[in-house]
């Protein structure tokens, strides 16, 4: 089942559950008023955590094939549902797989795993479709250097006056001067994620990394002193 359908078979049954419950409470004696307010508030909140988390940009084929950090791909994989196991060019591939699939749209339904169960488990039995033809990756160009050392997503060019506006890096909000390209403190290309940022689905992933990256660099080592 598609992540929209099983959203919308989930989304039923939560209705129900609280139309149910409203009902319940106004039968064994609670006002009405509030109780159907209550409910109303559920539902409206429900579909509001529900549009903005698992309703998500489709990021375009080429910046997927940016991204040579093992740690963004899994996060990306995870943001649209897909395998996190396997090395970069296999989760680069899965991505690829899903972005061709959804290329004709620019946001996209995305659900996680229980939930798409869940819709599976509702859904009558029917004939499976037949998979579309996956096309291989494109080589990277060149000497092999990472691409988005030269390109950023969505095709902008590298600006030193971007550059220079960046005082605090994107990632572990590390201070870092003007004529500085990569931070110091966690190691991330401060042009390419400030750009990325920009986008909803990128700024999920720089939360999400960024979280990641600033637990590592928040744990200290003890001195032997302090070590009992």
């Amino acid at each position: 089942m598609e992540p929209k359908q099983a959203w919308r078979a989930l989304s039923l049954i939560v209705f129900l559950v609280d139309v149910a419950s409203a009902a319940a409470l106004v039968d064994i004696g609670y006002d009405p008023i509030p109780v159907i307010f209550s409910a109303l508030v559920v539902i409206l909140i429900y579909a509001y955590v529900l549009y903005k988390r698992y309703h998500v940009e489709v990021v375009p084929e080429s910046d997927i094939k940016l991204f040579d950090d093992i740690d963004d791909l899994r996060i990306l994989s995870r943001i649209y549902g897909t395998d996190e196991e396997g090395d970069e060019e296999a989760l680069r591939q899965r991505l690829v797989q899903f972005v061709r699939a959804n290329g004709d749209k620019a946001f996209t339904w995305v659900a996680p795993r229980s939930v798409l169960a869940f819709g599976s488990a509702l859904e009558l039995p029917s004939s499976m479709p037949a998979k579309a033809p996956t096309r291989p990756l494109e080589q990277r160009d060149g000497a092999g250097a990472p691409a988005r050392q030269r390109v950023l997503v969505g095709g902008k060019s590298r600006s030193p006056s971007r550059l220079a506006g960046i005082k605090a890096c994107p990632i572990c909000d590390a201070q870092v001067a003007k004529s500085e390209t990569i931070c110091p403190e966690c190691g991330a290309d401060l042009e390419f994620y400030l750009v990325l940022s920009e986008s909803k689905v990128g700024r999920r992933l720089v939360s999400k990394k960024s979280d990641a990256v600033r637990r590592k660099l928040r744990y200290a080592v003890p001195s032997l002193g302090e070590i009992r």
